[in-house]
């Protein structure tokens, strides 16, 4: 009976040795095992605020950064606003403002010098005393003028002295005839693209002094007369090279006789009577129906 006893109380140790767990742990269903779900839980909530609290900074600082990023965009928005409205450098082209270049002013005032060639044509009968027309050169200068019409059209007024020459040689004896005149000139003036310009204008020319020399020496054996005032016509074309220099050619055409007061020897009946009338003029050569052209080729200078 002790045996049997002793045999299950050994079972009943055995057993309860075999089930006990440490006091530390807490079994579920009891006031222990509810502390140790609070355990638990606890640990976990911590674990996220420590995870929370590393990540806290990266996020703050994007935040930080992202503000900063935009308050850096309104600074330079400021900025640049600022200094577009005080600098004073050049903005690009297409942001200039468009300046329009001065107008000219509608009157000018000039000096004009030109080269001269011509000759006297339109004689009656030079041919028949074995002579060619005369040609020479000269030249003139003087002021002139511009008034703006309209868009495109001048009056160009002209006041000159002229210098011209001209000569021919009779049986290789030369014969000259030197002038001096003081010409004034009304030009309409068109302007064309690119600085071209065309004119046409009539000139009336004042004889101021007249000389004829045979071989060098005064002619005194014939008595010449030139009238006292031509008129003509000039015909142009120029270019401006600069807004106040311009160079043209022009052609003029005299439209008055030159001597027309002066007859011809050989058409004199008695030369004596003639030569002893006082307001008589003569030539040994015919010089009738002689005319006036010239070629020039000048250069005005603008000062307004």
């Amino acid at each position: 009976m002790k045996k049997f006893a002793a045999g299950i109380l050994t079972a009943l140790c055995a057993t309860a040795i075999a089930t006990a767990q440490p006091t530390d742990q807490y079994a579920p269903g009891n006031v222990q095992s509810n502390e140790w779900v609070d355990a638990q839980q606890s640990t976990a909530a911590q674990q996220v605020e420590q995870s929370a609290s590393v990540q806290q900074p990266a996020n703050v600082q994007n935040s930080i950064s992202a503000t900063n990023s935009t308050i850096t965009n309104v600074t330079n928005v400021t900025d640049t606003t600022n200094v577009n409205a005080n600098d004073n450098t050049a903005m690009p082209i297409d942001e200039q403002p468009v300046v329009l270049p001065p107008k000219k002013s509608p009157v000018g005032i000039g000096a004009r010098a030109a080269f001269i060639y011509g000759n006297f044509w339109g004689f009656k009968d030079l041919e028949s005393d074995g002579m060619e027309p005369p040609t020479g050169f000269g030249g003139e200068f003087g002021i002139t003028a511009r008034f703006g019409m309209v868009d495109g059209l001048q009056f160009a007024p002209e006041i000159l002295f002229r210098i011209f020459d001209v000569s021919h040689d009779e049986d290789e004896i030369e014969r000259e005839y030197n002038q001096m005149f003081l010409d004034f000139a009304l030009y309409i003036r068109g302007i064309f693209g690119g600085g071209f310009f065309l004119e046409v204008g009539p000139q009336v020319s004042i004889n101021t002094s007249s000389e004829y020399t045979y071989d060098g020496h005064t002619n005194n054996f014939e008595k010449i007369e030139q009238a006292s005032a031509e008129f003509g016509l000039n015909f142009g074309a120029g270019y401006y090279i600069l807004d106040n220099l311009s160079l043209n050619f022009r052609w003029y055409m005299g439209f008055t006789e030159i001597f027309p007061d002066v007859k011809y020897e050989g058409d004199i009946n008695s030369i004596k009577d003639e030569k002893n009338k006082k307001n008589t003029y003569w030539s040994t050569i015919n010089l009738k129906g002689a005319h006036t052209m010239m070629f020039k080729f000048g250069v005005t200078y603008w000062f307004i």
